[in-house]
């Protein structure tokens, strides 16, 4: 067997640098920045939830492999075809459970992308034109919020924790204390200093401020009105914020392809299948997206309890189903008859330029997906890999023949946030 090299994580940043590049991300790529949202600890989540249920199938889910899918296919066919009843219930209830485990690790968890250490992770995104996941969770989602500025008007998030309290995890309680108010001048623009004796109100436009000049008028803002902020903690506060603009005006044409209408004058976000704008796609479906008749829709209660009931209230609706390719087998016909699913699956089809994959192990049962990939005019395809190079590189070139393969070492992937000069 030919023996093959790795390309390193900041090699492959140089390389696309400045070029056309689209991303596909799977559970691996969630575990690097410490979200495990793999199998099997997802099936310990539902044991946990569910001891007297999932205990008694540990057995059989482990000669599955952990493979969720490959267990309700294997159930499914143990049931007798006629009773439709036992099977849909039993299909139900664990996907249900399966939503509701996989919710709780990222709530539990997704505070680890805000760590020091994957303060950089925009240097990653920023690269990109097309965002793809086969991952059923809203991780990508709610990572890419980050660094998307959010109008609140809209209440468009999904029903997850909103991305604004992670941020401030990366500050200690005096610097939460504060953080609104210079967040409040620096968005409106405005910041009311009194100078002199005689008190005259002067009103300063904070909006176009370098961030020293800011700086600086915040520490006179607070010195003036006696507010006691600490310099070292006006300063912190002062660089999260910028920080926080430069993120944004990164990443601020993520589309996920909703759109906000009003149906029976409830304003409800609805899928454009047809949209042309669209950047984000969920290859197989996820939790948040549902189809309502002809219609797909995107859930956006802001309650852990509000997603859990639409949730269920959407499986146990013949007219309403959770947009989730759950099956092992199939997944191209499931794919084909679900035109949100489909619209993802043509993009790949259109891609050109760079593709990066990260966190995938080229498995057979998304051999769909690669098809579909190998089908486009991308020329290069970057795939991060752990260990067994060669062999990898050969599973890589079945898949991608009519493409150039570079690997590149997962180990070497780092979201440090680069050194300002």
């Amino acid at each position: 067997m030919e023996k093959h090299t790795t390309l390193t994580y900041k090699e492959v940043l140089n390389d696309i640098q400045h070029k056309e590049n689209h991303l596909l991300i799977a559970n691996g790529f969630n575990y690097g920045l410490g979200v495990n949202t793999g199998y099997e600890a997802i099936f310990k989540k539902m044991a946990d939830n569910n001891k007297k249920i999932y205990n008694d199938a540990l057995e059989m889910v482990q000669d599955c492999e952990f493979d969720l899918e490959y267990f309700i296919g294997k159930l499914e066919e143990d049931i007798d075809q006629d009773n439709i009843f036992l099977q849909k219930y039993i299909a139900n209830k664990i996907k249900l459970d399966f939503m509701q485990a996989t919710h709780e690790i990222v709530k539990a968890e997704i505070k680890n992308i805000y760590a020091n250490k994957n303060d950089g992770i925009f240097v990653l995104l920023k690269e990109f034109t097309n965002y793809f996941t086969l991952n059923y969770d809203s991780f990508l989602y709610l990572l890419l919020l980050k660094y998307k500025p959010v109008d609140d008007k809209k209440k468009n998030a999904i029903a997850f924790m909103p991305s604004i309290k992670f941020i401030e995890e990366d500050l200690n309680m005096n610097q939460n204390n504060i953080y609104s108010e210079i967040k409040n001048a620096r968005v409106n623009g405005k910041l009311k200093l009194t100078l002199g004796k005689a008190g005259n109100p002067l009103e300063k436009d904070c909006r176009m401020l370098t961030k020293t000049h800011f700086t600086t008028e915040i520490k006179t803002y607070s010195k003036t009105y006696h507010k006691g902020w600490q310099a070292k903690d006006i300063d912190e506060v002062v660089k999260q914020i910028f920080q926080e603009e430069k993120s944004n005006e990164l990443l601020s044409k993520i589309d996920d392809g909703s759109k906000q209408q009003t149906l029976f004058d409830i304003p409800e976000l609805v899928y454009d299948v047809t949209s042309e704008t669209q950047n984000l796609f969920f290859l197989h479906g996820a939790f948040h997206i549902y189809k309502d008749g002809e219609m797909f829709k995107k859930i956006t209660q802001q309650s852990d309890k509000a997603l859990y009931d639409k949730l269920e209230d959407v499986l146990n609706n013949d007219e309403q189903e959770v947009v989730c390719v759950f099956q092992c087998s199939n997944k191209t016909e499931a794919i084909n008859n679900n035109d949100y699913l489909k619209h993802c699956f043509d993009k790949l089809a259109c891609l050109s330029g760079n593709l990066v994959i990260i966190g995938s192990s080229l498995a057979d049962n998304d051999d769909h997906i690669f098809e579909q990939i190998n089908s486009s005019p991308i020329e290069t395809i970057y795939i991060s890999v752990f260990g067994k190079i060669d062999e990898i590189f050969e599973v890589a070139k079945s898949k991608f023949p009519e493409k150039e393969i570079y690997l590149f070492d997962a180990r070497t992937i780092s979201y440090e946030k680069p050194k300002e000069d």
